[in-house]
């Protein structure tokens, strides 16, 4: 996990941070989007694994 929010320039404790619970699905997803955007090709290819990990 460290190694993911090295790459992705946030600080560990933000993964458990779950003020993100209130937003609707659009808004989370709009959110993701914009995250996305300003993620380099290594962080994009972290985030694929971690989010096909959680999927199934």
């Amino acid at each position: 996990m460290e190694r993911i929010a090295n790459v992705l320039n946030v600080e560990l404790k933000d993964f458990f941070e779950f003020a993100h619970e209130a937003e609707s699905p659009k808004e989370l997803k709009e959110a993701l989007n914009s995250l996305l955007k300003e993620t380099d090709e290594e962080g994009l290819r972290l985030l694929v694994k971690l989010i096909r990990a959680v999927v199934r």
